[in-house]
């Protein structure tokens, strides 16, 4: 523990007090020393205390009563750094119950390093696809301590609830078929996972399908697993709604090979790490590394890639763990006396910096999961 200002005027008394008071060159060089002692540790304090935060104004966002179909004005958050360090955002994004009723229309945070006292915007706009209340979460991710910072979003869907329909708007379709792994790094045994979504109908929904090789549908739409076969699958899935609905699409995925290394004579990077920390979860403290390997990347091509082990997690044997990049899915890890190591993903032309791993206590479709590790940014030691 450091010395306290006071602290270290008593060390300097306690000097003189031993040497005696006929000595004044000593005294005024020991309150040189005094002085000095005092300056550094208000400057060591300084350094301490230097940390951004994060407001929100307002801190919860209300859309009023709006028809199915049709679409509200947007409403704004702000986000401020009311600390008194650079805050870095690394991502604002929408999750939750019912995040496809709300969109992000204008997200001028992404990305942005904000100066002490100074704010950016985002603005969602609300679009019902059922009636009823319906709710998301604005999640902003920043180097701000308590990262990540949340903002509930609610609003009322009103009409005549449209027939079970499977939505797509986020896939790439062409002539009755939709492709799941478009702009997704799909390579032959490397993790992969999407999420099938519904709308109408009458909620809870049920999926079932026949995936291609090396994947599994989960009754919640939760796709996952590591494509074994090189090429492109088509295949039906269906959703079931309560009321005993069905509406079946077709889809299909590609899988490549993984991509080759950098070309020789091209100057590659190293291997970063990021150290994984988080709360007392279930008695223990959990710990982690996220290491990518990017010594076979470069700005002439090539691919890196990630690996995740976390240890002192007081899970049962067999539990899966979800691993996020940024909050995009890299991997799961299956627990063994409380330690578990992530398979190698492949992030094909992608450098880590200032990128977060989050490392949940579950699989997504399980009401329970919850945040337990989370990194800061990736620094190279070599």
């Amino acid at each position: 523990m450091s010395p306290t200002r006071s602290g270290n005027a008593a060390l300097v008394t306690g000097a003189l007090d031993k040497r005696g008071h006929n000595k004044p060159r000593l005294r005024r060089w020991l309150s040189v020393v005094a002085v000095s002692l005092v300056m550094l540790s208000v400057l060591a304090s300084g350094a301490e205390a230097a940390a951004p935060a994060v407001t929100f104004t307002p801190t919860s966002l209300t859309f009023g009563a709006q028809a199915i179909g049709t679409t509200s004005a947007a409403q704004s958050v702000r986000v401020a750094n009311t600390g008194n360090a650079p805050l870095f955002i690394n991502s604002a994004a929408t999750r939750g119950a019912n995040p496809l009723d709300f969109t992000e229309v204008s997200d001028g945070c992404s990305g942005l390093t904000l100066a002490a006292g100074t704010s950016c915007d985002v603005s969602i706009n609300f679009s019902p696809t059922a009636s009823g209340t319906r709710s998301a979460t604005l999640i902003v991710t920043d180097n701000a301590p308590g990262s990540p910072q949340t903002v509930p979003i609610t609003g009322t869907g009103t009409g005549q609830n449209p027939p079970l329909a499977i939505d797509t708007r986020f896939m790439t379709c062409s002539g009755g078929v939709c492709d799941i792994g478009a702009n997704s790094n799909v390579f032959v045994s490397n993790f992969f996972t999407t999420s099938f979504l519904a709308s109408g109908g009458t909620a809870p929904y049920t999926w079932t399908g026949s995936p291609p090789a090396g994947l599994t549908l989960h009754p919640s739409g939760l796709l996952l697993g590591a494509p074994t076969t090189v090429g492109t699958s088509t295949f039906n899935v269906t959703v079931t709604d309560s009321a005993g609905a069905t509406a079946t699409g077709t889809f299909s995925l590609t899988v490549t090979g993984p991509p080759s290394p950098t070309p020789p004579g091209c100057q590659t990077g190293g291997t970063p790490v990021e150290a994984l920390s988080g709360p007392t979860f279930n008695g223990a403290t959990p710990r982690g590394q996220a290491t990518a390997d990017e010594t076979k990347f470069s700005g002439c091509g090539g691919f890196s890639t990630l690996s995740v082990k976390v240890s002192n997690v007081n899970l049962p044997d067999g539990t899966q763990l979800w691993v996020t990049l940024d909050f995009q899915a890299v991997g799961t890890i299956t627990l063994r006396g409380r330690s578990g190591t992530m398979a190698t993903y492949n992030l094909g032309r992608f450098g880590v910096s200032r990128d977060q791993i989050r490392v949940n206590s579950a699989l997504p479709d399980v009401s329970t999961a919850q945040q337990i590790l989370i990194g800061g940014s990736f620094v190279n030691n070599d």
